[in-house]
């Protein structure tokens, strides 16, 4: 029988994937970008003002390719929660290979809240034109 901290490998698989959406976003940005000129944003198609994320797949093309400068300007609410939510990929990539639920510190969770509002501060900037 499993102690209350050993994932059964359904959960390991759950926890490998979602670690591996971020690497694997950033680095699909670029080809995505590819494309052309595709309408990423339906909230700005339909409203004429940005989202909170738009530029973020510009932002991950650049991050993907070192460019942390561009990445800010497109975008600079997305750079903290871009940094946790690597923190948490890292996390959950060693719960999956140790088979270990750690669970996410509290500072983590407190991280993700402090982001999400950086993000929501910077569009607000960005919505009335002040950044």
């Amino acid at each position: 029988m499993c102690n209350s901290h050993t994932l059964p490998p359904p959960e390991r698989q759950w926890r490998l994937a979602g670690g591996l959406v971020l690497p694997i976003g950033v680095l699909v940005a670029p080809a995505f970008l590819a494309l052309g000129d595709v309408p990423l944003c339906a909230f700005k198609h339909l409203t004429g003002l940005p989202c909170p994320l738009c530029g973020g797949i510009r932002a991950c093309a650049a991050l993907a390719q070192g460019d942390v400068a561009t990445a800010w300007q497109l975008n600079p609410g997305l750079l903290p929660l871009v940094v946790v939510a690597a923190l948490h990929s890292s996390l959950l990539l060693v719960e999956a290979a140790s088979g270990r639920k750690l669970g996410a510190p509290p500072a983590l969770v407190l991280a993700w809240k402090v982001a999400g509002a950086g993000l929501l501060l910077s569009w607000l900037l960005r919505v009335f034109g002040l950044f």
